[in-house]
């Protein structure tokens, strides 16, 4: 295995920061999406895991996101949401040029994943399989959230902050937890894992508005099944999440996700639930099971 790091520009000159995971004799390119207010070396691990089975990674730092972010937590002064499906774009070619006969599958991770069904709208043909880990939940008030930011926007700025807006959009995670030790305890069971989040500082910083604006503009597409122009019927999705995952909305939410997915026409939708963890199950103490579950469906 090795690891390569190098930067793409993207359509308005940003630089991406990927990092390559190349195997030997690889049966596939796995392309990742991590999640909200974190950053790509985070998936070393898994990325590391994967390669050592076969598939070459590729890992990236969404904009606002990581050690070479110009402001963190910051996505864009506006269309924030447009010029992060850029930006996967960009990679995704990037990707097929290098590697041209090689199938491309699609990982992304909680915010990672409103990204991913996004992307899918316009480019779902383009992957040959999909795993959504600690999906979010469509949400029937996404619009109001996006007209709401974009008002508190207009006031503050793209760059300022609002409790308000924060608020809405992960306040309530930690409310489902029973005598939290910590406010980020809806992350993991693993308090290793929540400490070391909580002591990074490229994890946790509070998203600008302009950060909301683009966040509650994708999280409103996502749920829009008329936008999913790009379906193969017969594309393998797999949605993996701890059982004890706010952020999915729990039974409900998780049915959602996957009806959607269904109703646009996806016939190979399949969900997997663990039991005993929380968000974060790439960083449970049992994410070897996680592991385990990954590389099953990417077998198949």
């Amino acid at each position: 295995m090795s690891k390569v790091e190098l930067t793409l520009k993207s359509v308005d000159g940003y630089e991406l920061s990927l990092a390559v995971f190349e195997a030997k004799n690889p049966k596939a390119v796995i392309q990742f999406i991590h999640g909200m207010e974190e950053y790509k070396e985070r998936y070393d691990a898994f990325a590391e895991y994967l390669c050592s089975k076969g598939y070459t990674c590729v890992t990236s730092d969404l904009r606002g996101h990581g050690k070479s972010a110009p402001l963190l937590s910051h996505i864009s002064n506006k269309k924030g949401d447009k010029l992060i499906i850029s930006d996967q774009k960009e990679i995704r070619k990037y990707i097929k040029k290098t590697y041209k006969d090689l199938p491309l599958y699609l990982f992304g991770h909680s915010m990672g994943t409103i990204i991913s069904r996004v992307l899918m709208q316009t480019d779902g043909s383009k992957y040959s399989k999909v795993a959504l880990s600690g999906y979010v939940n469509p949400n029937p008030i996404a619009g109001i959230g996006k007209a709401l930011t974009k008002c508190v926007k207009l006031f503050k700025g793209s760059k300022g902050h609002s409790k308000l807006i924060n608020g809405l959009a992960v306040g309530a995670f930690n409310k489902t937890i029973e005598n939290p030790r910590t406010p980020l305890d809806w992350l993991s069971y693993n308090e290793e894992n929540v400490d070391k989040y909580i002591a990074d500082p490229l994890c946790g910083v509070e998203f600008t508005l302009g950060s909301f604006d683009a966040l509650m503009c994708l999280l409103s597409k996502m749920g829009k099944a008329r936008k999913y122009k790009s379906v193969k019927e017969d594309t393998p999705i797999l949605l993996i999440a701890g059982k004890d995952d706010p952020c999915t909305g729990f039974d409900k939410g998780r049915a959602s996700s996957k009806a959607l997915l269904e109703k646009v026409g996806y016939k190979n939708v399949e969900a997997v639930t663990l039991d005993n963890m929380r968000h974060e199950i790439l960083n449970e103490k049992e994410n070897q099971k996680v592991y385990e579950e990954l590389l099953k469906f990417f077998e198949k």
